[in-house]
């Protein structure tokens, strides 16, 4: 996991079951887009994060997440974190946050997002990955007029599956999701954070005191 500075509130996107593609559709695939690999190599994402398992065989099913914030005054765009997960340690982490929390999202984006809506009216835009993450999905507003902003795609292998993702998520909207999260789910991020980051402990410190787990 790469972070490097954390401002406002980013959000970990351990996604409820409505939202991820079904074993019985038939997604459209195509190539990993540069916008999905890994900043510091500029190369797909190959292990996941919690269990190494490698990524990139046929058929392997991911998760891949970005936080992004943009400086326009020095007209730079950094990457805050970004990691791949596999879909079993995607799962095991949405299950680890509290039934309270897990309800509370899950309402949050029925009643903010349409995903078969939003799939059927961008499946023939795939040719253009902006089509899909230049809005976010809950406020639809531009991605580029959001200080943070957050991307997700699902991967099979050495593909991007366009299903209900890949989407964006603006700061507006990770705020409030932020604030559906139970004591028990915070504790779960502050678990996760200390496992998996190791950078300045001033860093952490705050990451504990923004970072959602979704």
């Amino acid at each position: 996991m790469n972070f490097v500075q954390m401002h406002g509130t980013t959000t970990f996107v351990s996604f409820p079951s409505h939202i991820m593609a079904e074993e019985n559709q038939d997604p459209k695939l195509v190539p990993i887009p540069p916008t999905f690999h890994a900043s510091d190599t500029g190369k797909p994402f190959d292990h996941c994060l919690m269990c190494n398992q490698y990524l990139l065989d046929e058929g392997t099913p991911y998760m891949i997440e970005k936080a992004v914030k943009q400086h326009p005054e020095m007209n730079v765009v950094e990457t805050i974190f970004e990691y791949a997960m596999c879909m079993f340690c995607a799962i095991r982490m949405h299950e680890s946050l509290s039934v309270e929390s897990r309800e509370r999202i899950s309402a949050y984006f029925q009643s903010n997002v349409n995903f078969e809506k939003r799939h059927f009216d961008l499946l023939g835009q795939t040719d253009d990955i902006a089509n899909w993450i230049g809005k976010c999905a809950v406020k639809r507003t531009p991605i580029s007029e959001s200080s943070e902003y957050q991307l997700v795609a699902q991967c099979e292998g050495k593909n991007l599956v366009f299903s209900a993702m890949p989407f964006a998520l603006s700061l507006a909207a990770m705020e409030e999701m932020s604030s559906l999260l139970s004591a028990q789910s915070l504790g779960e991020i502050d678990d996760f954070i200390g496992k998996y980051f190791s950078g300045p402990p001033e860093v952490a410190a705050l990451l504990k005191k923004k970072f959602v787990m979704v």
